[in-house]
């Protein structure tokens, strides 16, 4: 009886120290920070304010050249991305992040945008990381961004919860975002408005976007909005007229 008492006590003080082993396994593999994030996080701030004013610029200069009739391009690199998140969005956009999430760092190649967090709901702390593969679609001005590789630390984790805070936040930013599925990956599909009230009489039309090392490449062109003939008014006021 002392045996058998003894061989459960043993069988069981080994299946606690097995279970032990892999909870810390599983919150060291939850904890591990992707390199990239690691060595964004390194960069002094007044690095990453300078970073941040200098991408304010690019789409200050964008924003004006879009006015004019013809094409326009413009680069984003991954430094003034990373000093723009660091140095402008918690000041001018504080409730943009979902909760629980601070700290956004991204690396640009050619294949994907990287993007990483920290996520701390008060019970579960981890490195959130994820890939964007972004697109432009048949339809004009829509971009797709395949989302992959979802990641806590080095665990693979279900997309669905953070999908949702995703399309929060974009709802909470009037960003216009619908779902689809390639090869059981989610895509965001954003459709970028041709017409703008603070472009009047003009239609933007956005051609290409390229993932580099290190930066994004945005082109299109701007044309003149078509105004209605002669013709097609009248006709317009007839409907009107005869309706009435």
């Amino acid at each position: 009886m002392r045996k058998a008492i003894r061989y459960i006590l043993l069988t069981t003080a080994v299946v606690l120290g097995l279970l032990g082993i892999a909870v810390l396994a599983l919150y060291r593999a939850a904890q591990r920070e992707p390199t990239f994030y690691r060595q964004a996080m390194l960069v002094e701030r007044e690095e990453n304010q300078e970073a941040g004013d200098a991408l304010e610029q690019s789409f200050l200069d964008l924003h004006n050249e879009v006015r004019s009739i013809g094409t326009w391009e413009a680069v984003f690199t991954e430094e003034q991305v990373n000093g723009w998140l660091v140095a402008d969005l918690p000041e001018k956009f504080p409730n943009m992040l979902p909760p629980g999430t601070q700290e956004p760092r991204v690396a640009i190649d050619a294949d994907a945008i990287r993007v990483a967090c920290r996520f701390d709901n008060g019970k579960f702390k981890t490195i959130v990381s994820m890939a964007l593969d972004v697109d432009l679609t048949t339809e004009t001005n829509t971009l797709a961004v395949r989302v992959s590789k979802l990641r806590a630390g080095a665990l693979p984790v279900p997309l669905k919860q953070f999908l949702d805070k995703i399309t929060t936040a974009a709802r909470r930013g009037d960003i216009p975002l619908t779902w689809r599925q390639i090869d059981g990956d989610p895509v965001a599909l954003v459709t970028v408005p041709v017409t703008h009230e603070d472009y009047a009489h003009r239609e933007i039309y956005v051609d290409t976007i390229e993932l580099r090392e290190g930066e994004i490449y945005l082109a299109g062109h701007t044309e003149r909005k078509a105004t209605p003939t002669l013709s097609a008014s009248l006709q317009l006021g007839i409907s009107k007229t005869i309706h009435r």
